[in-house]
């Protein structure tokens, strides 16, 4: 498997196959055909695009070789790819790309809010520190395009976990670049992402943050819900193969502490339906992302009717909260050794609407909602 297959692979892993592309080409014209970066991500209105350079074994090399190869192959050759592949979608507008999954979708640039580009390589042991310490290359058309060695970039992702944490990493990290540009370069990747563990964005880099990431307590039991997502794909009743993406790109955008709100309530939720006890819809709503979540515990005599409640009060939450979108699940102890699950995804501008105003005056069916500042990360100890 050669390095590409196997960044491929593990951006599949930790962003999914919904969101992960690899060996695209499109036809800006009939008679010609261009191929896209060596990967993309794209999540809603956020776009990472990667390009890969290797360094093949050599028998004998030097410094000075190695040197010659990565300003050639990497300061060189993969940051203009990754300016070729923004000329192409901006010239183009919309394309179609084909994901992980086989699902071809159509990508307009236009809707992209956010982009950032990386540059990941696998050197040989032989190339000069002054080379692996660059963290990025300047670009009058591009801007910032990130420079990661392989260790870096595998370090990253296996520190942070999920989707939107990465993305949020590298909008830390361009804003490190351009606040200490001279000092970056000083410190290893490690440290940077210590940095943004410890949300220390406006204090120059130091090694010292390495600190963060060796104490870093996942707790992903508190938190993944890689389990639930998987299993998207393979539900029964769906009207097209991609009609659960919106659900899943919703949860892929929400950090650990987000995501650990968003288990508890569906486990509070999983609890009554299976004692078959009446609760509350438990609710919640991130202003981040503009989006708001409904959990509805069922009762046996409520399952009947669990489309229609699931709607009525999905759309309930969103008017409330006039939010522009909302992901709706009602859960039920209907299924042998497990539970079922159904869920709705809403999304439209917000208006006045008479009827629900009134119906939310005379009978909220809702606990009342309080803000919270969620903790992003947990500590082994006090840093």
């Amino acid at each position: 498997m050669s390095f590409e297959d196997k960044l491929a692979a593990l951006n599949e892993w930790h962003f999914f196959k919904e969101f992960t592309y690899s060996k695209n080409t499109f036809c800006p014209q009939p008679s010609q055909q261009v191929e896209l970066a060596d990967a993309i991500i794209w999540i809603g209105d956020l776009l990472v695009i990667y390009q890969v350079k290797e360094r093949e074994q050599q028998s004998k090399t030097t410094a000075e070789d190695e040197r010659r190869w990565f300003e050639k192959k990497v300061l060189g050759r993969a940051t203009r790819q990754v300016r070729d592949t923004l000329a192409y979608l901006r010239n183009a507008g919309t394309i179609e790309v084909k994901n992980h999954r086989s699902h071809v979708l159509r990508l307009d640039f236009n809707s992209i809010r956010q982009v950032h580009k990386v540059v990941v390589y696998l050197p040989s042991a032989a190339l000069p520190a002054d080379c692996s310490r660059l963290k990025h290359h300047r670009s009058q058309t591009a801007g910032v395009i990130h420079l990661m060695n392989a260790t870096g970039y595998l370090g990253v992702v296996r520190t942070l976990l999920t989707p939107a944490e990465v993305v949020d990493y590298l909008a830390f990290r361009e804003h490190a670049i351009s606040q200490y540009e001279s000092q970056i370069a000083a410190v290893p990747e490690e440290a940077l992402v210590g940095q943004y563990l410890g949300g220390a964005p406006n204090i120059a880099p130091s090694a010292q943050f390495t600190e963060h990431v060796r104490l870093l307590d996942h707790r992903a039991e508190e938190w993944d819900m890689s389990g639930i997502i998987s299993k998207f794909p393979d539900k029964a009743g769906l009207q097209s193969e991609t009609q659960y993406y919106p659900i899943v790109r919703e949860l892929a955008l929400l950090k650990r502490g987000e995501l650990r709100e968003f288990k508890s309530r569906f486990q509070l939720a999983l609890s009554n339906a299976r004692a078959n006890t009446f609760a509350r819809p438990y609710r919640m709503a991130i202003p981040r992302t503009g989006c708001g979540f409904v959990f509805v515990p069922l009762t046996n005599e409520t399952i009947p009717v669990r489309t229609k409640g699931l709607q009525n009060f999905t759309f309930a939450h969103k008017y409330e909260m006039k939010l522009s979108k909302c992901v709706g699940v009602s859960i039920a102890d209907d299924v042998e050794g497990y539970f079922g699950a159904e869920w709705l995804y809403l999304e439209f501008p917000w208006e006045h609407h008479p009827a629900m105003e009134a119906a939310l005056k005379e009978n909220n069916p809702f606990r009342p909602i309080r803000e919270a500042e969620l903790p992003s990360y947990a500590f082994k100890r006090p840093i």
